[in-house]
């Protein structure tokens, strides 16, 4: 009796190969529309692309039958640790079947999948780790010895593989019978991704090397679905099962959960529900707009056939507000979450298996539904991360991009570039925004030719709150503040840097505020974001702006620009249940000019004058009106950011022949979010001992960005910790001999 050849430590391999392929199966069937688009698109058949396929399923790991890799799995059944200095990537032994699979398939069937190139063997070498021509990821292959295969074992692999062609009615290749995997492997994949893939690229026409890409990452794609499922032996669940008018019930039970009255869908809800394809939303808080989109969402994945549902914001507060909304929408289990701290919102839960594979799903868009910052999907341009399988779950989907005015030049740019791409790959689009000026609207209809704008008439001509300008700084209004809170108002302080955030927490803090900005380690900010409901006083800056569901009866606020203003009153009022809300506008401090009005243009000032000759009832359309007419001059495509943004995309592609996954690290241009303000994650020093006793996982709870050149200057050696004052109620603050005491941001 032949001795059992090991796919993983609790599954034989013809166990995880054939669980693999039953994965595969309803893979396939839930990415039909995305297959069938692309396959009409390049010009192959789907039955052609298909066959390459579930080639690289059934492939995958055949490399496993050598001796070194059962010699691990033996020593981990046995619950002991294996020497892994010694192993051998299983996926390079593969990739030499792969590439002779390949040639066998393409002889087989009159022909490559696309041009000239092995696909399913480029698949097969990088469904684990990273491929690019430095091999960085093979580094202890390059010094081993060519592993021992076992022929009978591959030999078997070879015989299911081709029982499972034959069960879906395709004709095997049976020159793989034949092959002879005698070449080193790491020589031949070192060989061919520096010589012969380039030359391969380089030599095919225009529509084939732009096709190569999207093939490749769909390929991939479905291959890891396969791979990760049939490890874990669940189904896949791909799509959302619940239906607008499911929707529509829980939207009622979280309104009378909330003890708000519900009329039924607003007429800018039933609107968007109701519209098919892109839209643009501008819509003031209170219209529902969440809502409006999720009904939006599942409408057009009904006319897609199913699909993902992805909704991206501009911060992690915002993401993880969302995404606990959502879950009490769609259930648990159904939706993703997925940021730079995403899994600490999951700390409390085991660490096994079973949830460090739902983070991984999470990170790739896996779940039907998933809730990311918009980083999670422009790093896809950049081939960063598992990005194959992003982009092949964002493809004919529906993505809700919230708060789109939100954004810098730079990143504008990049979100253009990646609209572009995406609807062309069958994905629609909403973009939302309380305050969206025209030439913002005209950009992205630009990108969107069938956009719908959508705009709610009857929210924006009304009035949330009364506006009053003061000829003093914020400073001097403490004894109004002190006396808003003695009268019972739910009161909201907001400046615009940290640092005068911290020193109106000194004075305040007999009145027991809460103090709310960007230099709190991780722990400390998501329990302050626990306690804001309750709070009588906050104190804070910018990061109160976007998508916080919080509600104050007046606020006090540095003036700022006229956008940003706008979101800071929609944290006022913002179930438009008052009559006597009030917004106090005051002068801007010099530190502000230096953050918002840096090459002195008078930015600040004229917002100042533009709010002081207001009326004190401004309707929400009275302040898209005063954003558009301060940003009237702004030419957004002539932007050196924007340009350069939208052409960095195309720049990093041809440096990496579409397929390869990133090594540059350090690229300053291949990054979502530029600032000339860098900052770098550091860990207090007075956390140090507490961190240490921790695992690795564990830590960056303690982090809290600083300024480079304060990191630079104070920074232990390992780098990981700084010397800083740090107190849970204030968060970090520069030491006392330090040249500059101001914080910026």
């Amino acid at each position: 009796m032949n001795p059992i050849i090991w796919g993983k430590t609790d599954q034989s391999y013809d166990e995880h190969i054939t669980k693999a392929y039953g994965a595969w199966k309803d893979t396939v069937t839930a990415k039909k529309n995305l297959i069938q688009r692309f396959c009409n698109e390049f010009g192959f058949s789907e039955e052609r692309f298909l066959k390459s396929s579930l080639l690289t399923v059934v492939l995958h790991d055949i490399g496993k039958n050598t001796a070194i890799f059962q010699e691990m799995i033996d020593v981990s059944r046995k619950g002991k640790r294996f020497d892994y200095s010694k192993n051998y990537r299983h996926e390079l032994v593969s990739f030499l079947y792969a590439i002779a699979g390949n040639i066998a398939l393409s002889k087989q069937e009159h022909g490559q999948l696309i041009g000239n190139i092995p696909l399913e063997a480029l698949v097969i070498l990088g469904h684990h780790k990273k491929i690019n021509p430095t091999m960085a990821s093979f580094d202890r292959e390059s010094r081993s010895k060519k592993p021992s295969i076992n022929m009978e074992g591959a030999k078997s692999a070879l015989l299911l593989a081709k029982n499972i062609f034959i069960e879906e009615g395709y004709k095997f290749p049976e020159q793989l019978f034949e092959f002879n995997a005698k070449d080193d492997p790491y020589e031949r994949a070192f060989i061919f991704l520096n010589n012969h893939f380039p030359k391969m690229v380089q030599n095919e026409t225009k529509p084939v090397y732009e096709s190569i890409r999207p093939t490749y990452l769909l390929l991939k794609a479905i291959l890891h679905y396969a791979d990760w499922h049939g490890s874990a032996g669940i189904n896949i669940n791909y799509s959302l099962k619940a239906h607008a008018d499911d929707l529509f019930n829980e939207i009622e039970k979280r309104c009378v959960e909330k003890e708000i009255k519900f009329y039924g869908l607003l007429p800018f809800q039933d609107e968007c529900a109701n519209t098919s394809g892109h839209i643009i939303a501008v819509a003031p808080t209170g219209s529902g707009k969440t809502e409006a989109s999720l009904l939006w969402a599942l409408n057009n994945l009904q006319d897609l056939g199913g699909g993902k549902l992805i909704y991206l914001l501009p911060t992690m507060v915002t993401a993880n507000s969302i995404f606990e909304r959502l879950e009490d929408y769609f259930g648990k289990g159904n939706v993703g979450l997925t940021h730079s701290t995403a899994t600490f919102m999951f700390q409390d839960e085991d660490e096994n298996t079973n949830e460090m594979r739902n983070v991984l799903f999470d990170k790739t868009f896996i779940k039907p539904a998933t809730v990311a910052t918009i980083d999670q999907l422009l790093a896809t341009g950049f081939n960063t991360g598992k990005w194959t399988l992003i982009e092949a779950n964002a493809a004919n989907s529906v993505i809700i991009i919230d708060e789109i005015h939100s954004y810098d030049f730079w990143t504008l740019g990049l979100i253009m570039e990646s609209i572009k791409h995406f609807s062309d790959s069958g994905t629609r689009f909403m973009l939302m925004s309380a305050t969206l000026p025209e030439y913002l609207i005209n950009l992205f209809s630009d990108a969107l030719p069938d956009v719908n704008v959508i705009r709610d008439e009857t929210l924006l001509k009304s009035s949330r709150n009364r506006y009053k300008t003061f000829d003093k700084y914020i400073d001097d209004a403490i004894p109004e503040i002190e006396q808003s809170v003695k009268d019972g108002n739910k009161t909201l302080v907001v400046v615009n840097n940290v640092a005068k955030c911290q020193e109106l927490y000194g004075i305040l803090e007999p009145l027991n505020p809460i103090c709310y900005h960007s230099k709190f380690i991780l722990k400390d900010r998501m329990e302050k974001e626990k306690q804001i409901d309750d709070s009588k006083l906050m104190i804070a800056t910018q990061v109160v702006e976007v998508s916080l569901d919080i509600d104050f009866d007046v606020m006090f606020t540095e003036c700022a620009p006229p956008d940003a203003i706008a979101q800071r009153a929609g944290r006022v009022n913002r179930r438009r249940t008052k009559s006597d809300s009030y917004v106090f506008i005051y002068e801007p401090s010099k530190t502000s000019k230096l953050i918002y009005d840096s090459d002195s243009s008078g930015l600040l000032e004229q917002s100042f004058q533009a709010f002081e000759n207001s009326p004190e009832e401004i309707t929400e359309s009275n302040l898209i009106e005063i954003v558009e007419n301060i940003y009237s001059d702004i030419d957004i495509i002539s932007e050196d950011n924007f340009k350069r943004a939208s052409e960095q995309y195309s720049k990093t592609q041809e440096r990496l022949k579409g397929i390869f996954d990133n090594p540059n690290r350090d690229n300053l241009n291949e990054i979502t979010r530029k600032t000339e303000y860098r900052q770098l994650p550091v860990i207090p020093s007075s956390f140090k001992d507490e961190v240490l006793s921790l695992p690795p996982s564990k830590r960056r709870l303690y982090e809290v960005k600083m300024p480079y050149w304060y990191v630079m200057k104070h920074k232990e050696q390992d780098g990981i910790f700084c010397d800083m004052e740090y107190d849970s109620n204030i968060g970090a603050q520069f030491i006392e001999d330090t040249e500059v005491s101001t914080m910026i941001i």
